[in-house]
């Protein structure tokens, strides 16, 4: 053989081998993959994302920043979403996008940043390897954040421990908080619900698109934590999500018994926001001229504003929050009181598991004991605050109960001590999240929704805990509300990699395998399951057995008792 033969046919051969790498192999679902960059086509366009690696090293496709609504400014700031118009060529979506508009003031050091246009959405893929087989089971996280903060970029929300188990798909987004997310004038000037109607948004938007990206459109899981869960439970009661889902996660509890607005009427209260922006005759303009005055203030000094509005410091830290339209909406997310919705079985009946940690009220604690001079203030303004914080009205036979129950060594003349940051801890966590929780759960047995209803407790106590960042400081606070969450996400904005092999490490499989078996799985019983009246609760902890660091076991029922107290607090009996 000649040497420009050889010569040639090596040409021609590397030439080959170069185009099978270029070639594009195209899935029958719409998933096209280049050697460095997959790309998926939808309805809107073709997307070009980029590529991750999970919590192993292994490689797996993320399409970031896709925009499923219009960005809401100008006329569309305090308007329902609208969906986007379709692109041309090929859409970039290799990095997330801007955060919803927001100020983090539970953080000890508090900013604000993010902007109006930031109705974006990420997909995460568990494998490069796109197969026939039958489409994934997907999962849509709703972020926490007491609808006033969070986002769904990388550095706070990166599902890459979801992606190892190459089970699911996951879904990541953001929706408008605050001010943005939940005006109302309590008509169809300004009907509210802006933010629970993007949450709708995606979840049509994953209906009509996630086949493309290998997930089943008729197995999405919904999950949350803290107003996250709420929002679950919320998207349950909504005739706006029939249909748009089939399994539902509410973890951290349930709040949204104890989330009232913070004043008055919602057109008050829109009254109350433009008079602190220095909107003139604010009190005298009819609703459709307040929104339009609203709209065009600054979108910083609007988030600002609202800290003007609180009652005490940084309380309540929830102003904004989603309520019952008027009736004239043609399509209200809440069209009554979901208290009353939820009573009665007025919800998506879908495999529903709920659970929480002990002291998820932390959160509003840690805000308090961070400060010694707050610590005083709140002792002596605790018959004032504590109503609006707790969200009913509260007699002087009350307030007796409170101390037996929590505070019987703090003394008679103190209601907030340095020292009794567990017991007002303790009183807090059950207000607004156990007792509505076991509320919750007993009302749905009671319903008969023939569907599985799992409750699980974390009680898992790692190296790492959200209370440095509500305290600024490195004293233990014990398990902090959203610590769960460090275990299924990473956040390196936040929090380092566990060392491969810690217990950390071990509780991250344990807790990222229970939570993707309910959404894979068609039955939960072996995980844990109510019946009837009565509940086994899945239990995280710590182990002293060197071996086995971490447990999960089955605690048989509720915690009845606890539960008596507060159906006498807010009933009137106690």
């Amino acid at each position: 053989m000649s040497k420009k033969f050889k010569s040639n046919l090596y040409c021609e051969v590397l030439f080959s081998l170069l185009f099978l790498l270029l070639l594009v192999t195209t899935h029958a679902e719409g998933v096209k993959l280049f050697q460095t960059e997959p790309v998926v086509c939808i309805s809107d366009g073709c997307l070009r994302g980029t590529v991750l690696q999970n919590s192993v090293g292994s490689s797996y496709p993320a399409f970031l920043g896709i925009p499923f609504a219009k960005p809401p400014i100008g006329k569309l700031r305090f308007a329902n979403p609208q969906p986007n118009d379709p692109w041309k060529g090929t859409y970039n979506a290799s990095t997330t996008k801007s955060a919803c508009i927001q100020m983090v003031t539970v953080f000890a050091s508090p900013r604000m940043y993010g902007s109006e246009d930031c109705l974006y959405l990420n997909v995460f893929m568990p494998t490069l390897q796109i197969r026939e087989a039958a489409p994934l089971p997907v999962m849509v996280d709703i972020q926490s954040g007491g609808f006033l903060y969070g986002s769904a970029q990388l550095e706070q929300r990166n599902p890459a421990r979801f992606m190892t188990s190459r089970r699911v798909i996951v879904v990541t987004f953001q929706y408008r908080l605050g001010v943005f997310g939940f005006l109302s004038t309590g008509d169809r000037a300004a009907p509210g619900n802006f933010g629970m109607k993007d949450q709708v948004m995606v979840l049509r938007w994953v209906k009509k698109n996630i086949r493309a990206f290998g997930g089943d459109p008729n197995r999405v899981t919904i999950f949350g934590e803290s107003v996250g869960g709420s929002s679950v439970q919320y998207q349950m009661l909504s005739p706006l999500s029939r249909g748009l889902f089939h399994r539902a996660i509410s973890m951290g509890g349930s709040d949204f018994y104890s989330l009232n607005g913070a004043m008055g009427s919602p057109l008050d209260f829109a009254r109350a926001q433009a008079n602190v922006v220095g909107i003139e005759d604010a009190n005298e303009l009819s609703s459709a001229e307040l929104v339009e005055q609203l709209r065009k203030v600054d979108a910083y000094e609007l988030t600002r504003s609202i800290e003007r509005l609180k009652l005490w410091d940084i309380h309540p830290i929830t102003m904004y929050l989603p309520l019952v339209e008027p009736p004239e909406e043609p399509e209200p997310f809440l069209a009554e009181d979901p208290r009353a919705a939820w009573r009665r079985g007025a919800y998506t009946a879908v495999p529903w598991m709920t659970g929480s940690i002990p002291n998820e009220g932390s959160f509003i604690t840690q805000t308090i004991y961070r400060n010694d001079s707050l610590v005083e203030d709140f002792d002596a303004k605790f018959a004032f605050a504590l109503p609006f914080m707790l969200g009913t009205n509260i007699t002087e036979e009350k307030f007796t109960g409170l101390r037996k129950r929590f505070l019987k060594n703090t003394p008679l003349s103190q209601w907030v001590t340095k020292d009794n940051y567990a017991e007002i801890t303790k009183l807090f966590s059950e207000a607004y999240f156990q007792y509505p929780m076991v509320k919750n759960i007993k009302q749905h047995l009671a319903n008969r929704k023939n569907t599985s209803t799992s409750v699980y407790s974390f009680q898992f106590r790692g190296r790492y805990s959200f209370s440095k960042l509500l305290t600024g400081s490195e004293k233990s606070y014990g398990l902090s509300q959203a610590d769960e969450m460090i275990y299924l996400f990473r956040m390196p904005l936040f929090f380092p990699e566990f060392p491969p092999g810690s217990p950390e490490a071990e509780m991250t499989q344990l807790w990222v395998k229970f939570i993707v078996d309910f959404a894979t799985q068609e039955s939960v019983d072996k995980i844990g399951t109510c019946y009837s009246e009565k509940c086994d609760v899945v239990t995280f902890a710590n182990s002293n057995n060197r071996y086995f660091p971490v447990s999960k076991k089955l605690v048989p029922g509720l915690d009845e008792e606890m539960y008596r107290f507060w159906k006498g607090f807010y009933e009137g009996k106690a």
